[in-house]
């Protein structure tokens, strides 16, 4: 896994530099999402890991810390096609006018996000499918979804381990 500093990084700069030339246009690899709402959805990602959205668990309990283990504290990246169990199978309706204002709202979450825990250390945030999660936990999520979402609009490409 990254170290926290590197995960920042590529939260608040490198994505953006890779999200700089995602024209609304853009069409997906795969999946129903078009290059707002991918971004939209990014941000509802961040928002609850921030503490905007409260989650339920949607995973058996016995089972969240080897879902955990094996899903997103590894190096293994997010599956294609993957369901999130908490969000609705058609895309959700874009909130802004454009995706230059979708871009700046990721931006700001991303903002809020760091400094929310920054101020909160110890605290942890529930995430529907991998449970309470703490920082770095939430990082390394943040760093695997928009991996994730970057290959699906060929803003990089996928590779089978991540680093």
């Amino acid at each position: 896994m990254k170290e926290i500093h590197e995960l920042e990084d590529f939260l608040s700069k490198t994505s953006f530099i890779l999200l700089k030339d995602l024209a609304p246009g853009t069409v997906p690899l795969w999946g129903q999402m078009n290059a707002q709402q991918m971004i939209e959805h990014l941000t509802l990602a961040v928002e609850v890991s921030s503490g905007k959205h409260d989650m339920q668990l949607h995973t058996e309990k016995e089972k969240v810390e080897k879902i955990k283990a094996i899903m997103l504290l590894s190096d293994r990246p997010m599956p294609k096609e993957f369901k999130n169990p908490a969000l609705p199978l058609v895309p959700l309706d874009v909130k802004h006018k454009d995706i230059e204002d979708a871009k700046q709202a990721l931006k700001q979450s991303l903002e809020l996000f760091m400094h929310y825990f920054k101020n909160e250390v110890e605290t942890r945030r529930m995430h529907n499918i991998f449970g309470e999660l703490n920082y770095q936990e939430w990082l390394w999520f943040h760093y695997k979804h928009f991996t994730h979402h970057f290959v699906q609009f060929g803003l990089v490409e996928f590779q089978s381990r991540l680093s």
